[in-house]
């Protein structure tokens, strides 16, 4: 059940439920689809390594090649893969691939890359938790200053999601990271968003919702077992999303790099009041943070598209590109 529990910030607890399957050979991970980049970017595989798991990504730069400035992308929850694409039957379109090609046209190298449990898939997904996925990220931002496209320029972190809730821990570890980026990125406590997500889907049981919540309020406690999951995934993962989610205003609020907060206005992972909430804690972070700058996009969803979209919002874009080039210079 943790595949479509997981996909995309709980995306498919806010849609109608189907029901859960086991990975078949078709959701099995595969390398994904090659498509051509533009022509004025080009793109490689990079592998690396991180905590004995061999994983790798890809990394889209300008062409021709010359040292720039990099970026790492982050991606959301769930079976998603380096370009954005669920391996499951929720359709999520290749927004991380779309981004990289954009932010390579304007100059940008940009390294996006598989999770842990999608290149080993036999590893026992309630042992991952959050530490895992942040030693992942910095192993990957590693990875990015070492090639020859950044050359030892400044980098950047892009957060998508849940990606964004580690994006800034990542930037704070790392030290070196000249900015972050995050884009619909819950900044309040996440179990509290995924009580209000089952709850909005009436599809879902009522029996279902206050079960769930038992067992967050468990893991809060520290009374859950160490092995137990909710939704598939572990406690120590709920655990450390629930704390880091809920410092998330504190540790925004007081982040040195440059900040970019962007919250689209039609995310359909925010139902009911938790969208005005969630912007509430963004306005706030904004006004403490100076070096911080929200931009709430209209009429754009939890992928930055708007409706009937099959590419990436120009809207969106200049705002990203916008940002990058005036902290860059």
């Amino acid at each position: 059940m943790w595949l479509a529990a997981l996909a995309v910030l709980f995306l498919a607890a806010c849609a109608p439920a189907s029901t859960p399957t086991q990975p078949s050979a078709s959701t099995q991970p595969s390398a994904p689809t090659p498509s051509a980049p533009p022509p004025s970017t080009t793109s490689r595989v990079v592998s690396f390594q991180s905590a004995g798991y061999a994983l790798e990504g890809t990394l889209t730069s300008p062409q021709p090649r010359s040292a720039g400035p990099g970026i790492l992308i982050i991606g959301g929850s769930g079976p998603i893969d380096r370009d954005g694409v669920s391996r499951i039957p929720v359709s999520t379109p290749p927004v991380y691939r779309w981004w990289a090609e954009g932010l390579a046209a304007a100059g940008f190298t940009v390294f996006r890359y598989d999770k842990r449990f999608l290149t080993h898939p036999s590893l026992d997904i309630a042992t991952l938790d959050q530490e895992a996925q942040i030693a992942d990220a910095l192993a990957a931002l590693a990875a990015l200053r070492a090639t020859p496209e950044v050359g030892g320029r400044a980098v950047y972190v892009i957060g998508h999601s849940e990606g964004g809730t580690l994006a800034p821990v990542v930037a704070t570890r790392a030290v070196v990271v000249s900015g972050v980026a995050l884009i619909n990125t819950v900044v309040f406590p996440v179990d509290e968003l995924l009580i209000a997500q089952l709850d909005a889907n009436p599809a879902i049981s009522k029996r279902v919702v206050a079960d769930t919540r038992s067992r967050l309020e468990a893991i809060k406690a520290d009374s859950s077992p160490s092995d137990g999951t909710v939704l598939g995934a572990g406690a120590a993962y709920w655990k450390q999303w629930i704390d880091y989610s809920s410092s998330a205003p504190a540790r925004l609020s007081g982040l040195p790099s440059p900040l970019l907060l962007v919250q689209c206005l039609r995310d359909q992972t925010l139902p009911g009041t938790t969208l005005s909430r969630n912007l509430a804690v963004l306005r706030a972070t904004a006004a403490k943070n100076r070096r911080a700058r929200l931009s709430e996009l209209a009429g754009h969803d939890h992928f930055a598209l708007r409706p009937g979209e099959r590419e990436p919002s120009r809207v969106f874009m200049d705002t990203l590109i916008g940002w990058l080039r005036g902290i860059s210079h």
